[in-house]
C-alpha cells in the first residue's frame, strides 16, 4: 500500500520560492553592485502614468503576433525617455547614470530590469485584454437579445360621459 510523504524541499526549491516572492536581482556595474527590484503595488500606480504609453505600445506589438525581442527592443527605444525613468527607478539609480553606460553594460541593465520588471508589464497587458474581452461579450449579448421592446403606450386621456340608459325591449 502506497501512503504520501511530504518531499524535503531542496535549498533550490527554496531559493526559488524566494525569487517569486521577491524578484530581485543583483548585477555589477562599473564596479557597483545595482540591485534591480519589482515594483511595488503603489509604487506601480504612481509609475502607470508614465508607462501607459508604453504598454500600450507592448500590447500592440502583441496583439500583432511580432512578438520578438527585436520588436520589444524597438518598442524600448520607442519610449527610450520613459523606459529610461522606469529603470533608474527599479535600480535606484539616477538616470544620468544609466545614459552614460557603456553598450554591454547598458544592455545588462535594461535585460535585468525587463526580467524582473517584465510580469508587472504583462499583467497589465493581461488586465486590459480581460477586460476587452469581457467588453467584448457584453456588447455581443446585447446584439444577440434584439431590438428593445416598445414602452406600452400611455392610457387614453377621454373622459367619460354618462348616457342614458338604455330601455329595456320586453
Amino acid at each position: 500500500m502506497a501512503r504520501l510523504t511530504d518531499k524535503p524541499q531542496s535549498v533550490e526549491d527554496h531559493q526559488s520560492d524566494l525569487e517569486i516572492l521577491n524578484p530581485e536581482r543583483q548585477l555589477r556595474i562599473q564596479g557597483e553592485l545595482i540591485t534591480v527590484r519589482e515594483y511595488g503595488f503603489v509604487e506601480g500606480l504612481k509609475i502607470r502614468p508614465i508607462a501607459q504609453p508604453f504598454i500600450d505600445s507592448l500590447g500592440e506589438l502583441f496583439r500583432s503576433g511580432g512578438l520578438s525581442t527585436d520588436g520589444v527592443i524597438d518598442v524600448v527605444a520607442e519610449h527610450l525617455d520613459a523606459v529610461l525613468q522606469l529603470v533608474a527607478t527599479a535600480a535606484d539609480v539616477d538616470r544620468a547614470w544609466i545614459e552614460q553606460l557603456n553598450d554591454a553594460d547598458g544592455q545588462a541593465l535594461l535585460m535585468t530590469w525587463w526580467g524582473v520588471n517584465g510580469p508587472f508589464f504583462v499583467r497589465a497587458l493581461q488586465t486590459r485584454a480581460i477586460t476587452d474581452l469581457l467588453e467584448a461579450q457584453r456588447k455581443a449579448v446585447q446584439a444577440s437579445a434584439g431590438p428593445t421592446s416598445m414602452p406600452t403606450s400611455s392610457p387614453t386621456d377621454t373622459t367619460s360621459t354618462a348616457s342614458a340608459a338604455t330601455p329595456n325591449a320586453s
